[in-house]
């Protein structure tokens, strides 16, 4: 039997998903980025190949099997040369031929892509977008990643950079992201930026009395399941943020739908709402009136799927050949 293989490279954790050929099972395993990219003295490229291998006995399935490799990497990609441009989240891929160490590695094709692309591939081909023409997908995790679909083809822009809406500036000369910019919306919608608001509303003795054993955007999370306000207004000022990005969004690009999505929105889906009111009353009425604001129902799913239609498509990221492929 031929498989297919997909990466999806968070900005903390990678998921690893073997697909069958002409079936929709999916084996899923998600991992820290440290046991996947960067093992010992282990290049990342050679790391990821080590990890698929790995997987791959884990299942009983020989690399002699695989068709392909689909890999999605958070950051800006040259998909034409298998490079890696840039990965603010993991320094490390900068300017790392990924595609081609992995491929020499396996022995099998490998294509990249920027990993919001793939989810939005996946969300568009298989998922609740699947015949929407125009649509955006965001997806709040450690980052926040954006992909677009018009007209029905993916946005990527002259020079396959487009769709960066994590890194629009939304507060001038405000804190300063990971990218080198001064408030980018990454900064206060996001995994890290939650993370940023823990060391400033709960102190040290406080974490003390609270005996959580939760860190970061997690703990605040949690604290906001318990009631405790300042989590909360935390939250609801972080999707409040989200929502203002959305709405320059939807004047700007005025999609159908925005399909969202990741680690912090699966994990307080009570932030949609307080996302999707904001555009509601705020977006111009024309760019509105037909909008739809969905949450993913393939989850963590969705960017494997469109790593997976990738290797069909043999990296062409043409939208009848990849509806056609799952």
């Amino acid at each position: 039997m031929a498989y297919r293989f997909a990466v999806d490279i968070g900005a903390t954790r990678t998921t690893l998903a073997l697909i069958k050929e002409n079936e929709a099972v999916v084996l899923d395993h998600d991992r820290p980025n440290t046991d996947v990219l960067l093992t010992g003295r282990r290049a990342p490229g050679l790391a990821l190949a080590d990890a698929i291998r790995r997987f791959l006995r884990e299942h009983g399935v020989s690399v002699g099997e695989l068709v392909g490799v689909g890999i999605g990497i958070p950051g800006i990609v040259d998909r034409e040369n298998g490079r890696v441009l840039s990965c603010p989240n993991l320094p490390i891929l900068d300017d790392t031929p990924l595609s081609q160490n992995v491929a020499v590695e396996l022995d099998v094709p490998v294509y990249i892509d920027n990993n919001t692309n793939l989810i939005s591939l996946g969300e568009h081909t298989a998922g609740i977008g699947r015949g929407v023409n125009d649509m955006a997908v965001v997806f709040v995790g450690s980052g926040l990643g954006c992909g677009i679909i018009l007209n029905g083809e993916l946005y990527e822009g002259a020079d396959g950079a487009a769709c960066e809406l994590g890194h629009t500036i939304i507060v001038p000369n405000g804190l300063q992201c990971t990218c080198g910019a001064h408030g980018c919306l990454e900064m206060y919608c996001s995994g890290k930026a939650l993370s940023l608001v823990v060391e400033r509303i709960f102190k040290p003795g406080d974490l003390y009395v609270l005996g959580t054993r939760f860190a970061g955007a997690e703990l605040l999370i949690q604290q906001a399941y318990q009631g405790n306000e300042r989590a909360l207004e935390a939250l609801k000022t972080s999707f409040t943020y989200l929502g203002v990005g959305l709405t320059n969004l939807v004047n700007l690009l005025n999609p159908r739908m925005i399909v969202l999505g990741g680690g912090i929105v699966f994990a307080w889906p009570q932030g949609v709402e307080i996302a999707r009111d904001v555009v509601m009353r705020e977006a111009l009425v024309g760019t509105r009136r037909h909008l739809r604001i969905e949450v993913s129902p393939l989850g963590n799913l969705a960017g494997v799927l469109g790593g997976a239609a990738l290797v069909s498509a043999q990296g062409r990221v043409d939208m009848h050949s990849l509806q056609n492929s799952l």
